[in-house]
């Protein structure tokens, strides 16, 4: 059962509802990371119904863990997590459709071709990065290191670290904005 609050639908758990501090709390979510979530799933879906029922699929996840979620160190990471696993079943789908099944609405053509069913984040973020920020989203996302942990790996002052981290998350988005098939 669903019941709306607050423009998100806090879904029924363990027979009571998400309280107002939980809905509160993911729809601040939401509101910050619904857009990057988004725009990665239309990347790599090239079909941006397909990507909107994704993201549905993630906030839905995220509803069911809310005090889990709340307690994770990297709530967007969850989230990345949560969408790449919701992008790879699709694919999977996809790619058992037998040439019987027919889509209703076939896509249209010049689209990318499907990519295989296991995807990790480095087959997500965008190509045009570079090494450099590839490496430290894939160190702070995938696999969940801290600003600490990632400046001891490479070698660099915790501050360096973050900046790094910032400028690849805007060089990221900046990418992504401005890839084809992407509404403005």
């Amino acid at each position: 059962m669903y019941v709306k609050q607050r423009g998100l639908f806090a879904r029924e758990k363990g027979g009571r509802l998400l309280n107002s501090a939980e809905a509160s709390w993911l729809h601040t979510l939401y509101i910050t990371y619904a857009e990057t979530l988004y725009r990665i799933a239309c990347y790599r879906l090239q079909d941006a119904n397909r990507a909107q029922d994704l993201l549905h699929s993630v906030f839905l996840a995220a509803a069911q863990k809310v005090p889990a979620l709340q307690a994770h160190e990297n709530p967007l990471g969850w989230l990345l997590r949560a969408l790449n696993y919701e992008l790879s079943h699709e694919f999977a789908r996809q790619a058992k459709q037998t040439a019987q099944e027919q889509p209703l609405h076939p896509p249209p053509a010049g689209l990318a071709p499907t990519p295989p069913p296991s995807l990790g984040l480095a087959e997500v973020l965008p190509v045009q990065l570079s090494p450099r920020d590839r490496e430290i989203l894939l160190l702070f996302y995938e696999e969940g290191l801290s600003y600490q942990e990632i400046a001891q790996r490479l070698g660099v002052p915790v501050s360096t670290c973050g900046t790094w981290l910032s400028r690849a998350r805007k060089h990221c988005r900046a990418y992504l904005s401005h890839s084809p098939g992407f509404p403005d």
